[in-house]
């Protein structure tokens, strides 16, 4: 069971902050790989103030995890789009603005594969992904209500395709040595959205309202 406590004064907060910034970088720069001394030494505290705001150091990895669906969430998932035209437009839109947030986000690669992953971590993770395919799911729901969308695409599943196949194909673009071009990892996985609720990639874009 956790023991961790939420820093009541700006001081622990700052600490908290400097902890999960040293944490990250850490992760960052070993694939994933780190130890609480460590990551205490580069905050500038004592290892035993991890304990205090985060319980463990799978407490902390799991703050990690946290923070960076809640940026996926605020830079691209939440993004208010439906003024953009059609569901295949705006998605269109939320998918290229997916893609540009990996890229410039270095945790993703961590998140996404050599992160080390225990009960805590893994339970938050899953929390977090059923988050963003109920999110994918909602807003398929809204395009067959619609009429955008194809009524026989079930809305889950097809979420989860999505958002398992950006999953994947920026694990594979971000892990190379010389990454493939933004644009072209967008039309692959364009394509694998498409396929998800039964569009076609190409057609669906070219309809004028």
């Amino acid at each position: 069971m956790s023991t961790a406590s939420s820093p009541l004064t700006e001081k622990g907060q700052a600490t908290r902050r400097r902890l999960l910034d040293a944490a990250r970088e850490r992760a960052i720069a070993s694939g994933g790989h780190f130890e609480i001394a460590e990551v205490a030494r580069d905050a500038g505290v004592v290892p035993s103030l991890v304990h205090r705001y985060f319980g463990s150091k799978s407490g902390l990895v799991a703050a990690l995890v946290d923070e960076y669906f809640d940026r996926l969430h605020a830079e691209v998932l939440d993004l208010d789009l439906d003024h953009r035209g059609d569901w295949a437009r705006h998605e269109r839109l939320r998918l290229e603005a997916g893609v540009h947030f990996h890229y410039r986000e270095p945790f993703a690669v961590v998140v996404y594969g050599a992160l080390a992953r225990d009960p805590e971590v893994a339970r938050r993770e899953a929390e977090r992904i059923a988050k963003v395919v109920e999110r994918a799911a909602r807003s398929i729901r809204k395009g067959q209500k619609a009429g955008e969308l194809p009524d026989d695409v079930e809305p889950g599943l097809a979420g989860a395709a999505m958002f398992g196949a950006m999953r994947l194909v920026m694990v594979e673009a971000l892990s190379r040595k010389h990454r493939p071009p933004p644009d072209r990892v967008i039309d692959v996985l364009w394509r694998q959205v498409a396929a998800s609720v039964h569009i076609d990639p190409v057609e669906s874009l070219s309809r004028k309202e």
